[in-house]
């Protein structure tokens, strides 16, 4: 096996897994959750026309605009907040709490070899590098998610890594 180019190792804590999580979410989910909300928003707004067309109560309107606003609650927060949960429930029964990464990169590959469980993926599998405070997040074409703690670097750099995925 050739050299490895860089070397990252970190613990994945609970907060460090949300962040993650939070980051993929927000290229996903958001679009979504905002398409959601807006449809409820001008379905709200012909309910209120039509609500004041048939019988002209303020009253009417507020319930309808507070079943609005939950249900906009529901979707925009307490649903990823939830599968956030779900993911993390899920990771802990496969790996345990606190789980240590080593992630090796190479030439054309990194391999992440989490408490004994090897996984490579080829770079030409990434589709897509997003960023957080404190990690690098690589999503492959299956849409799994790779995380590297940006300053858990023992060799190489960050820069490296994104240098490798330009090529």
């Amino acid at each position: 096996m050739t050299e490895s180019v860089a070397i990252n190792r970190y613990t994945l804590t609970k907060e460090l897994f949300y962040e993650g999580n939070k980051r993929t979410s927000r290229e996903t989910y958001s679009r979504f959750a905002l398409r959601m909300v807006l449809i409820m928003v001008a379905a709200w707004v012909i309910i209120a026309v039509i609500t004041l067309l048939t019988k002209p109560s303020v009253v009417f309107l507020a319930v309808e605009a507070l079943v609005l606003i939950l249900a906009s609650l529901w979707v925009a927060v307490y649903t990823p907040w939830n599968k956030r949960r779900k993911a993390y429930r899920a990771f802990l029964e496969l790996y345990g709490e606190d789980a240590e990464r080593t992630t090796m990169f190479y030439a054309d590959r990194l391999i992440v070899n989490p408490e004994g469980r090897e996984i490579t993926v080829m770079y030409s599998d990434i589709a897509k590098t997003l960023t957080s405070d404190h990690l690098l997040i690589f999503i492959t074409a299956a849409n799994k998610g790779i995380l590297v703690k940006r300053d858990g670097f023992l060799k190489g750099s960050e820069s490296d890594i994104l240098k490798l995925l330009d090529k």
